[in-house]
């Protein structure tokens, strides 16, 4: 009888468009040869293009959910979409409770089409119970703004926020895939057609350098990128060695890309690229 692979759990929203969440968790999770598990925080009503209806799951059910997947055993975790207060503490609670296992947070507070997915009142509580418990968050530039209460314009001011960040508990990992036109106005991220993900342990900064693909079916990025690492930690990889297979994932991922409904507009990208067969 083989061996089971390693169990990561991913905690987030549904998308019924099937680009981001935990239909792109659990893409990613079959490409990395780990068993996926899933506990939802919230159902949404997405085209690959929009965000048009958003509901919590019930705190009760979700605690449910959770509960069971600790019951079959976990060797990491991804949490994405947390919605509101009540789902932060629930996950936050069960947390506490739980053996010692990697957990990865990417801080979704808005989707790509710009639909808030984070009630702004839940961001102290994700602050001050959650990331305390963490071993890595991943924020892009406008999440790190946000988790560090600064400004970032420039290489120099990402390190300062990522300084700030890993003192509230976890590692950080800034992408730089918004690049800081998308914050701050002032010219892409990256030295021409490249961008820069900086990863900071608390010891050392670490940053990951890579080409930046050219294409418009995008959707999805951070949480596969997130479930990736995740599923890293799952194979005992060190911290650094996840993040780095995972940027690389990433852009593999992009440059299998395809587009979606709306004659081509939006898409997103592939986490099974490369292991799909009949391509």
């Amino acid at each position: 009888m083989a061996a089971p692979p390693p169990r990561v759990l991913t905690i987030a929203g549904s998308d019924s468009g099937g680009c981001s969440g935990v239909p792109a968790d659990l893409r990613t999770f079959a490409a990395y040869g780990v068993h996926g598990l899933c506990a939802l925080t919230a159902v949404t009503a997405q085209t690959a293009g929009e965000v048009r209806a958003v509901e919590a799951v019930n705190t009760d059910l979700l605690r449910r959910q959770l509960d069971a997947a600790a019951e079959i055993g976990l060797d990491a975790i991804k949490i994405g979409m947390l919605t509101d207060v009540p789902t932060v503490e629930a996950v936050a609670d069960w947390l506490e409770g739980l053996p010692p296992t990697p957990a990865v947070l990417d801080p979704v507070f808005r989707s790509t089409s710009g639909a808030a997915l984070l009630e702004a009142e839940a961001l102290p509580f994700v602050v001050e119970r959650l990331l305390p418990r963490l071993l890595l968050v991943t924020p892009n530039l406008f999440e790190a703004e946000r988790l560090s209460g600064m400004a970032i314009g420039g290489p120099e001011d990402a390190r300062t926020a990522a300084r700030r960040i890993e003192r509230l508990g976890p590692g950080v990992l800034i992408t730089g895939g918004h690049g800081y036109s998308a914050v701050a106005g002032t010219a892409d991220c990256g030295r021409g057609g490249e961008l820069t993900d900086l990863l900071f342990d608390g010891n050392r900064f670490r940053t990951f350098v890579h080409p930046r693909i050219r294409t418009p079916w995008r959707r999805g990025t951070g949480c596969t990128l997130s479930a990736a690492v995740a599923a890293g930690l799952g194979w005992h990889l060190p911290v650094e060695r996840a993040v780095q297979r995972a940027v690389a994932f990433v852009e593999r991922a992009l440059r299998g890309a395809y587009p979606l409904g709306r004659g081509g507009r939006y898409g997103t990208l592939d986490p099974m690229a490369g292991h799909r067969g009949g391509r």
